[in-house]
């Protein structure tokens, strides 16, 4: 007999003994009722029937005195009756089966693809902030607003493309090309940035109006953009030089003995959180009542390797509390020292020092302090700036 026949409808194997079971042969042929794998048995035969035919021979099998007997039963519905009243075992796996079939809206995992490991990170935390993570039912708008939010919160990228698919969200990005940089072509003088006196100039493009050695005030100019041809009409030039000059100046920095500032007091409260579908639930919560610094992480929720649609949400908070701070005499001094030396080299980032002098004083609690530097630095700037 087919097996998809056995399978789907079943099937029973039987005895038939006694009587006249040679005639019981011939009326099921009659009567269309197909009998499968006919073999001989002490005082009648064995055969397979369709179940639905079995029924059917009973009352032919009374008419020629023939007894019948079950031997053995096959298909899918005997297979059912045999977990009759055990509707779990079966509605387990459809349950589940429909369940994943219906959550395939929601994210279930999210791959990038063409991006390293920061901006992966990056592009993490931005879908994170605008609610997309494992579990989070999408929409295409989302989707767009996230591309975007990407795209624009990192300079290094030159496209992000989210794509969506039967719960597998993959961000797809690519590096930019960085742009050539364009100097600025128009006709601007350079001037000195500070009262100094001149060492050397480097010009490669313009005219230089002033000669080592000699003294320039702050604003003077040191390169023009513009000369006067022989027949009296301006030349025009990109004015570009380094100036190196001495100079002198000074900076003063007050620095505070007594302040407050913030430090860990070493206690820590964690908490946890499952989200999905748009829901969070708590699983538990120690932050209450402390304040300081937090870090969160999140990450899929995962059973035995399978990743489902649920992120856990993990919160670490290090408590941190205001405290008084008082610094001694020399401490002062050296943050006042720092905080000068910043000074002068956000000023002039490529300076050289040759002496420092200081003088102090002491103000309502304070200590000022005023540095006096001297030292080498390129002094050329442009007017505009």
């Amino acid at each position: 007999m087919k097996n998809w026949m056995v399978k789907g409808f079943g099937a029973v194997r039987f005895l038939a003994q006694g009587g006249r079971y040679e005639r019981l042969i011939t009326a099921c042929a009659e009567a269309g009722i197909p009998l499968q794998r006919l073999r001989p048995a002490a005082g009648g035969f064995t055969a397979w029937v369709p179940l639905r035919y079995y029924r059917r021979l009973y009352p032919m099998a009374r008419r020629y005195r023939v007894r019948l007997r079950a031997q053995k039963k096959a298909g899918l519905c005997f297979w059912l009756r045999r977990y009759r009243g055990r509707w779990g075992l079966v509605m387990g796996p459809a349950v589940f089966l429909l369940s994943i079939a219906l959550l395939q809206n929601l994210v279930w995992s999210i791959r990038f693809v063409g991006l390293n490991e920061a901006q992966q990170a990056e592009a993490g935390r931005i879908l994170y902030s605008m609610g997309i993570s494992e579990g989070t039912a999408v929409t295409q708008q989302m989707l767009e607003a996230a591309g975007q939010a990407v795209m624009s919160g990192q300079d290094g990228l030159g496209w992000v493309s989210l794509n969506f698919i039967k719960g597998r969200l993959v961000v797809e990005g690519a590096p930019a090309i960085p742009a050539p940089s364009i100097e600025p072509n128009d006709p601007v003088d350079l001037v000195a940035a500070a009262d100094a006196t001149l060492l050397w100039l480097e010009v490669q493009e313009g005219y230089a109006v002033r000669q080592p050695g000699q003294t320039v005030a702050e604003g003077e100019v040191l390169v023009s953009a513009v000369k006067e041809g022989r027949d009296l009409n301006p030349i025009a030039s990109h004015a570009r030089a380094t100036v190196w000059a001495r100079l002198e100046k000074s900076y003063e920095c007050a620095q505070p003995l007594e302040y407050s500032a913030s430090f860990a007091t070493g206690r820590l409260g964690e908490s946890c959180r499952l989200r999905a579908a748009g829901r969070q639930l708590t699983l538990w919560d120690s932050t209450e009542g402390l304040s300081g610094q937090t870090r969160t992480t999140h990450a899929p929720l995962t059973v035995f390797g399978f990743v489902l649609p649920v992120t856990v949400e993990k919160t670490l908070l290090a408590e941190r509390q205001p405290q008084a701070v008082r610094l001694s005499s020399r401490a002062a001094r050296e943050f006042a020292r720092y905080a000068c030396q910043n000074a002068l080299y956000d000023e002039f980032p490529d300076a050289e020092l040759l002496t420092v002098s200081e003088q102090e004083h002491w103000e309502n609690g304070r200590l000022v302090l005023r540095q006096t530097v001297l030292f080498e630095a390129d002094i050329a700037r442009r007017k505009d700036e």
